[in-house]
Parts: structure tokens; C-alpha cells; sequence
């Protein structure tokens, strides 16, 4: 598939059909497709999400509340499998939907191959501009232009997310520490594991009973620990890798003394014994662990499955507290956290981009974007939380992770369309590294080396389609 924007559509109707009939998943891959005005000559928007269950439903009853506040526009939600290569595949064949929920890090793939549109162009009342996002996410709607390398705005933020830790009071309690003075410093942090450690026998070797944080669980962030230490992946300016750098290689030692002292075969079985995320048996909701990294969504997790008391409310007793940070870096008034969230685009080539601009306007309404979230458990992503949402929120942590959002030192998936190959990496060198196969400081050089690889073949491409790195602006 070409990077050249210009010739996007055409060159890659030909080469998707190919390789969807090659791959035999035929015309079913665009995705369901339906007629695109009503009976009453409403226009048809076509909304692909990635959303079911309880998450969906939230979403459709905005929809529906949209649908009966005009007689031109009608939104028909549709979930969909694989959305992002779907997408694409549906964008260069010449047949988008007309709105698309995608995940944070697509957002440079689909501005630099042109199959989205800058919202900027399409946004002239200023409805959805990036300063009524709070800082965390701002940086998530904007890519250079592949033409122009000026900055655009490409999306919006549908849900906001951030990581944050959870931990268990009581098993703070139980362990001799203060639950109301949690480990804010990875020093702290280190000091806790030690004590939160439980074992059914004497020994460096016996069964591990309680645990209190591995960064192995859940482990779909692999790549963060060096944050903790002021470290970074990416040098965007220069598009060099830094995944070896002096913080990455402590953060990552950190990973290492982890799993030393609670020893590889040890932590192995003990997370054999861990139950499905979303069920009663999460770690975190039977006390295996007592501390976690994740998202605001696990308070629905914790509400749905965990613990209740006599009249059948949630009773575990549970607070969060931004990421720890190494002791030099604390700064409780700018906490250090992953921007990870959802958003929504407008693909290339929609008969009615107008219309779509009209509907996401109103989705990014306060009052729709708080409900979103209430229902989601997440934080608003809006600059601005209205006193009702922030005080009815089903998520305890919810001040947390708001925190966290509005703060300056938040940060997110490394901009380039090579992050799901260096991803991929960091994914296989985290199990080496807790396996304690090799040293992080050697593992981290082989990433970096192969980082690199990938970032230099995204640029080569960008170079024989005239918009390098040359090209670009700050």
C-alpha cells in the first residue's frame, strides 16, 4: 500500500482487493455496508466502533437522543471486528464508512497514508478545537501534515483513559503499611512489594501466596517502566530510537530485581493460577495481587465482579494513586501517567463530511461526553469536569486519573506507523527480561537496534514519496 496521499483511493483499490481476495475474506472485510439515505431522504451515517456490550449501549443511546434531535441526519452504529485494517482497506477501495472509533496510536498510520480528514478543515466553529481537551490528550489529536508538515488536528478524543496503580487497603493493612500514605516513589513502591510478599513456606523458593505488584499483570503495557525514571522511547524530532537510554535501562533493571526476588519459576505459577480479567477471579478482585497498573476501566470490573457487602454494594476497598516514579522525578502537583484512550476520525473520501462533523460535534457535547465516560468509568477528556460528574463517579480513583490527564507530564505511544513493530518487540523482550534470559541493558540494545530498523524503513518510504523527515515542521 503507497504512502502517497494523493494517490491513495487509487492506487490501493486494486492492491486491497487483491489481498482480500488472496487472504479469501472477500467483500466482508469493507465491513457491513447499507443503503446511505433513509425513506424520508434523511442522509445514512455509517459509524464503525470496536464497541459491544455495556460500552456499545452507552454509545447508542447518544446516538438515538442525536437521531431525534434533527430530521437530516440519521447515525447507524455498527460493530466491527479488526476495525483499523478494515478501515483502511475500506478507505482505499473507494467505499469508507462514514465515521470510524479507532485506538489512540493509529492516528499517525492514517494521517500519513491520507485516509482520514484533517478536522480542522471541517470544525469551523471551533466546536471540538484541542484547547477543550485537557493537556493530556491534546498531543493525541495532532499529526504533521505528510504534504505540509505543519500540524493538524485528525481526531477526537471519544473516551479518555490513563493509567494509573490500584491497590488493595486492607492487604496494606495486612502487611504493616499506612493505606492512607500509598507508595508514591519506586523506592516506596520496592519497600512494599517486600512486605506485601506472602509465601506458604520458608524459602526464597516456596509458593507464592500474595503478591503485591508485577509488572508482568496484566502486561499489555510492556514498554512504560523507563517513564518511571524520566525516560522516553522515541526522539521525534531526530525519529532515532531510544529504548537503550540510561532511564530505560533502569526502569527495566527495576523489572529484573522484581522477578529476582520473587523468583521466575515462583511467579510463574503463581500466575497460572490468575482468572480471566473481566471475571470474579481477576487478581486484583480475589487478593492475589495487591497492586496493579491499569485504566479507569477496572473499576467496572471491580464493580461488576468484585466483592460486595450485606446489601450488595462493591465493598472492596480499594484507592489509586498515579504511577510511581522514581524519587527524584516526584512531583505529586504533576504526576507522570500513559495517555491511553479511543477516538474518532473522519475517513477520506465520505459523500457527507459535513454531516459527520455535525454528529461529532455533538457527541463532544459536555454533557454526552460525561455520560459517555460515566458509563465507560473513565475520566472525562475534557479540559473542564463538571462538580456533578467528578462527585457521582463510580470510579473512587476518578480525581486520580483527572489529575493525571490535566497534567503536563503525561505521555503516550510513540508517534510513528512503525509502533506496532516496536511494540511487538518490547512485548517479546519484557517476557525475556523477566525470564532474566539476558541483562536489560543487552535486551533494551537489541530493541533500540531493531526500533531503529523499522523507524528508518517508515522514513525511507516517506522520502520516495516526497514528504520526509526533511519535510516536516515542529
Amino acid at each position: 500500500m503507497t504512502d502517497d496521499p494523493s494517490n491513495f483511493a487509487t492506487m490501493s483499490r486494486r492492491a486491497a482487493l487483491t489481498a482480500m481476495i488472496a487472504g479469501g475474506i472477500g467483500f466482508a472485510a469493507f465491513g457491513p455496508r447499507g443503503a446511505k439515505q433513509t425513506s424520508d431522504g434523511r442522509i445514512v451515517l455509517d459509524y464503525w466502533e470496536k464497541w459491544t456490550g455495556h460500552e456499545a449501549r452507552a454509545m447508542l443511546k447518544i446516538i438515538d437522543a442525536f437521531n431525534g434531535s434533527q430530521n437530516r441526519i440519521r447515525v447507524r452504529y455498527l460493530t466491527t471486528a479488526g476495525i483499523d485494517q478494515k478501515a483502511l482497506i475500506s478507505i482505499a477501495a473507494g467505499d469508507p464508512p462514514d465515521l470510524v472509533g479507532l485506538w489512540n496510536y493509529n492516528v499517525p498510520q492514517y494521517a500519513e497514508t491520507g485516509a482520514i480528514l484533517p478536522l480542522d478543515e471541517l470544525d469551523t466553529k471551533g466546536e471540538v478545537r484541542p484547547e477543550r481537551f485537557a493537556p493530556g490528550f491534546r498531543p493525541v489529536l495532532m499529526h504533521p501534515d505528510p504534504r505540509t508538515g505543519k500540524s493538524r488536528q485528525w481526531a477526537v478524543v471519544n473516551t479518555g483513559g490513563v493509567l494509573a496503580l490500584y491497590y488493595n487497603k486492607q492487604l496494606l493493612r495486612e502487611a504493616g503499611l499506612d493505606p492512607e500514605r500509598p507508595p508514591l516513589s519506586i523506592e516506596a513502591l520496592e519497600d512494599a512489594n517486600r512486605k506485601l510478599l506472602k509465601r506458604s513456606g520458608p524459602g526464597s523458593r516456596s509458593p507464592i501466596e500474595r503478591a503485591g505488584f508485577l509488572h508482568i499483570e496484566p502486561g499489555w503495557w510492556s514498554w512504560i517502566w523507563g517513564y518511571s525514571y524520566g525516560g522516553n522511547l522515541y526522539d521525534a524530532q531526530n525519529d532515532r530510537s531510544l529504548a537503550a537510554s540510561p532511564q530505560n535501562i533502569a526502569g527495566f533493571d527495576w523489572v529484573q530485581r522484581t522477578s529476582e526476588e520473587h523468583g521466575v519459576d515462583a511467579t510463574k505459577t503463581f500466575k497460572a493460577g490468575f482468572g480471566n480479567y473481566d471475571s470474579p477471579l481477576n487478581a486484583f478482585l480475589t487478593g492475589k495481587l495487591a497492586m496493579v497498573i491499569q485504566g479507569p476501566w477496572l473499576a467496572n470490573v471491580i464493580n461488576a465482579h468484585g466483592p460486595k457487602d450485606a446489601q450488595g454494594r462493591p465493598s472492596l476497598d480499594y484507592g489509586v494513586i498515579p504511577m510511581p516514579v522514581i524519587e527524584s522525578e516526584l512531583d505529586t502537583k504533576h504526576p507522570v501517567g500513559l495517555i491511553d484512550c479511543d477516538i474518532m476520525v473522519i475517513p477520506k473520501g465520505v459523500k457527507y463530511p459535513e454531516a459527520c462533523m455535525e454528529f461529532i460535534a455533538y457527541l463532544q457535547r459536555q454533557e454526552n461526553v460525561e455520560a459517555m465516560a460515566l458509563a465507560h468509568y473513565k475520566n472525562s477528556p475534557l479540559a473542564v469536569s463538571s462538580k456533578a460528574f467528578l462527585e457521582n463517579h463510580p470510579n473512587r480513583g476518578i480525581l486520580t486519573f483527572d489529575a493525571i490527564a490535566q497534567s503536563d507530564r503525561t505521555y503516550m505511544v510513540p508517534r510513528t506507523r512503525a509502533w506496532p513493530q516496536i511494540k511487538d518487540e518490547f512485548d517479546a523482550g519484557l517476557q525475556r527480561m523477566w525470564s532474566l534470559e539476558r541483562p536489560a541493558r543487552e535486551e533494551l540494545a537489541r530493541i533500540q537496534r531493531r526500533s531503529q530498523d523499522y523507524l528508518d524503513t517508515v522514513e525511507a518510504q516517506r522520502s520516495q514519496r516526497g514528504y520526509g523527515r526533511s519535510s516536516r515542521k515542529s
